[in-house]
């Protein structure tokens, strides 16, 4: 859960936005968590990607996205982050999928990391 929060003040740095996390444990999808964030357009979208992969310790295990910046998918394991422009993260709307899924009252820590 370390590098899950490390990633959202990473976020949070890079000014991405309305953060939310799922917690998938008990489902059939082969992850623990979504971290789930937007950014203004795309180009926000791959900056704020491309600061995560600069910034944590490990790097992910599968990426998609990264070219278009329309939904980027970073896959570490334990926890994938999602980030979208805010139009595709609408459309899309993986916490209308799983709202019982949706971990209420979750805030990022801001911490300098």
């Amino acid at each position: 859960m370390d590098l899950l929060s490390r990633a959202a003040s990473l976020i949070l740095e890079k000014k991405g936005d309305r953060l939310a996390l799922l917690d998938l444990r008990e489902t059939s999808i082969p992850t623990d968590f979504f971290l789930i964030a937007e950014g203004e357009n795309p180009i926000h979208v791959r900056a704020i990607a491309e600061y995560l992969m600069e910034k944590l310790p490990v790097a992910p295990r599968h990426t998609e996205g990264l070219s278009d910046g329309r939904w980027v998918l970073l896959d570490y394991g334990d926890f994938v982050v999602h980030l979208f422009p805010r139009e595709v993260r609408a459309f899309y709307d993986l916490e209308g999928i799983w709202p019982d899924r949706v971990v209420e009252g979750w805030t990022p820590s801001v911490s300098s990391v």
